[in-house]
C-alpha cells in the first residue's frame, strides 16, 4: 500500500514542479527565453570586447560595469532581473544546456552578418577607389588634352606669324 502511495506522492510533486516553472514564466517574474538569448549573446559580445581592450594593455578599472549597464539598459531589464532570471534557468541543466546552444547559434548569426557587411564594406571601399582612380586618370587626360590645345594654338599663332612675315 505504501508503495503506489509513494509513486503517486512523487509524481504529484513532480507534476507540480513543471507547472510551477510554467507558472513563473506565465507571470512575467522571469525574463523571457526569447529575450534572455539576445541579453546573454550582448553579454557575450561585452566580455570578448573587454578581453580584447585589457590585451591592448588599457586600464579598465571602473568601466566594465558601464559596459554591463548598456546591455541592461538596452534590453530593458535590471542586473537584479537579470541574474534573478538565470538563477531561475539554472534549475534545468539541460534547458540551459539548450539556451546556451540558441545563444551559441544567435553569436554566430552576429558573426556572419558581420562578415557579410565588411565584406559589403570592402566591395564599396574597392568601388570608391576605382571611382577615384577613374576621375584621377579623367583629370589626367583633360589635363593632357588642355595641354595639346595649348601647344596646338602656340603652333598655330607661330605658323600665323612665320606665314604674315614670309607675305
Amino acid at each position: 500500500m505504501k508503495q503506489p502511495f509513494i509513486i503517486l506522492l512523487i509524481s504529484i510533486i513532480m507534476l507540480s514542479a513543471c507547472d510551477y516553472k510554467k507558472e513563473d514564466m506565465e507571470s512575467n517574474k522571469y525574463i523571457p527565453r526569447e529575450k534572455i538569448v539576445l541579453v546573454l549573446a550582448d553579454m557575450q559580445i561585452t566580455e570578448a570586447y573587454l578581453e580584447n581592450l585589457k590585451k591592448s594593455g588599457r586600464r579598465m578599472n571602473d568601466t566594465t560595469l558601464l559596459y554591463y549597464e548598456k546591455v541592461f539598459k538596452k534590453h530593458q531589464i535590471s542586473p537584479a532581473e537579470f541574474e534573478e532570471s538565470l538563477l531561475w534557468y539554472k534549475k534545468d541543466y539541460e534547458d540551459l544546456d539548450l539556451l546556451y546552444t540558441e545563444v551559441i547559434t544567435r553569436l554566430n548569426e552576429l558573426k556572419a552578418k558581420n562578415e557579410e557587411l565588411m565584406l559589403q564594406m570592402k566591395a564599396d571601399s574597392i568601388r570608391a577607389d576605382s571611382i577615384l582612380r577613374a576621375e584621377f586618370i579623367s583629370d589626367s587626360i583633360q589635363n593632357h588634352v588642355d595641354s595639346l590645345k595649348a601647344l596646338e594654338i602656340e603652333v598655330l599663332d607661330s605658323i600665323t606669324i612665320e606665314s604674315s612675315n614670309n607675305i
